[in-house]
């Protein structure tokens, strides 16, 4: 889990908006952040020295900040559109190693695409100048197997309950019948033993009476 916050703040003025994260209880590289700015990279990942959460700021030093406004927890608030906020979960995927710790970005972008109209065209333009768009094309490919898993499985027929039972029944005869014949050999497979045990002779006795019983109702038929 962490949070996300996107801020306007002019580079004259950064010293002072780092001072007042500091003083919260951020920790604060001043160095690392300038560099990271100054290299084009606008997204800081920041620990606080108390809370197991990071923060992460996604700092616009220039130009007007494009806004959406809203709500959150009652209070009036702005939020980025999903476009430039795509954008800027692209680069902080770039630039995380080991790519495994960008999942839980790139779960981001796929809600985004989930629960909300994206203009694909304005994101694959600008992924393209940022380089992210490899990212983004293999994000998309992700999200069309689990779009096409989910339809397959709306789609396939419902096994009714009865139709189950039944089959589970056929089963289970079958695997009765099986453990009846191990159990029960019948005489011409214990003839061809030397010896044989007292269990097999008295079965073999067995089938022989029912053999002769069989054979005189069949003579007594034939002959009335």
């Amino acid at each position: 889990m962490d949070i996300d916050f996107i801020v306007q703040v002019s580079i004259d003025n950064l010293d002072k908006f780092l001072d007042k994260l500091a003083i919260g209880g951020l920790i604060v590289d001043k160095n690392r952040i300038k560099n990271q700015l100054a290299s084009g990279y606008n997204i800081i990942s920041l620990q606080h020295s108390r809370a197991p959460y990071p923060v992460d700021l996604i700092i616009q030093t220039e130009g007007k900040m494009e806004k959406r406004p809203g709500t959150a927890l009652g209070l009036r608030s702005y939020y980025k559109p999903p476009e430039l906020l795509i954008l800027s979960k692209l680069q902080m995927i770039k630039a995380t190693r080991p790519v495994e710790r960008s999942f839980k970005d790139r779960e981001d972008i796929r809600q985004i695409f989930a629960n909300t109209k994206v203009n694909k065209r304005k994101v694959l333009a600008q992924a393209r100048k940022q380089r992210t768009i490899s990212i983004f094309r293999e994000i998309l490919s992700e999200n069309k197997e689990a779009l096409v898993r989910v339809r397959d499985k709306i789609q396939r027929p419902q096994i009714r309950r009865e139709d189950t039972s039944r089959e589970v029944k056929a089963v289970r005869a079958r695997h009765l019948s099986r453990v009846q014949e191990a159990r029960s050999p019948k005489l011409s497979d214990i003839a061809g033993r030397k010896t044989i045990s007292k269990e097999d002779w008295q079965r073999a006795q067995a089938v022989i009476r029912n053999a002769e019983a069989k054979t005189r109702k069949q003579l007594q038929k034939k002959l009335s």
